[in-house]
């Protein structure tokens, strides 16, 4: 009786490209699986079964430590609040605002930067605080209170010119005034002054570059509050030796 003959398998070549295209994919899931790490007991199991399926090897295991964990505390916690800006065609100066949508937090730079509360907005030429500007400060400060990150105090204010009795010089006297108003309530809510850096931008950042009407200009008499990556301690610096023994004048 004739031997009858069996089908050839899949070439050589076919296992090991099935070989290659399997690592590629456990690969790709490592990957996937790392960057959605959260904390150092998942890198360790993830590190862990590394070791174990290429063969193990012998060290210690565990993660870099972080340094600045005030600063990435903060801003995890605040970006998982985060509500986009959403450009309205209605100022804060008249209107009412959306209940519940307040409280803003906007990615400004990838963790370094982070807008917190929305935009405290204020009426034409003035640097008072309105009642729903203390009411967002409050909330934006019990956010805030108990870490030692810096946080920018943005003012800004409108290209219209100031009327002549004005209290305020120019555009960036009036956008710094009101920045100090957004800081001293803060201040007043418990965040630390050591804290807090004010920034004067006058007119040269308009929220909306063609405000023609009163609402659209309402946009830009605005103070923004800006959580950043950097410590108190970053700027705790030692005076110059030279600065130290200089001597009086007259010796």
């Amino acid at each position: 009786m004739a031997k009858q003959e069996q089908p050839e398998g899949a070439p050589e070549w076919m296992v090991t490209y099935g070989d290659a295209m399997t690592l590629l994919l456990c690969f790709f899931v490592i990957l996937v699986s790392m960057s959605e790490i959260k904390k150092n007991e998942r890198f360790q199991e993830v590190v862990e079964s590394l070791r174990r399926a290429f063969g193990g090897y012998k060290g210690a295991v565990g993660a870099v430590p972080i340094q600045n964990v005030s600063t990435n505390t903060l801003i995890s916690k605040l970006l998982e609040l985060e509500v986009p800006i959403v450009l309205k065609h209605k100022g804060d100066a008249d209107e009412e605002g959306i209940h519940g949508r307040e409280f803003r937090v906007t990615n400004v730079r990838d963790g370094l930067e982070v807008v917190v509360g929305g935009r405290i907005t204020f009426d034409r030429f003035s640097a008072v605080l309105k009642p729903r500007g203390r009411t967002l400060i409050a909330q934006t400060a019990e956010r805030l209170r108990g870490y030692n990150t810096k946080i920018l105090i943005r003012g800004h204010a409108t290209r219209e010119p100031l009327p002549e009795d004005s209290l305020y010089k120019d555009a960036r006297d009036l956008s710094y005034a009101r920045a100090k108003a957004v800081a001293d309530e803060l201040i007043r809510h418990g965040v630390r002054p050591i804290r807090l850096v004010l920034v004067a931008v006058g007119d040269t950042e308009p929220l909306v570059r063609q405000a023609y009407t009163e609402q659209r200009r309402a946009l830009n008499r605005r103070v923004e509050i800006l959580v950043t990556e950097e410590l108190i301690d970053d700027y705790a610096g030692r005076a110059p030796r030279d600065a130290a023994e200089e001597p009086s004048n007259g010796r």
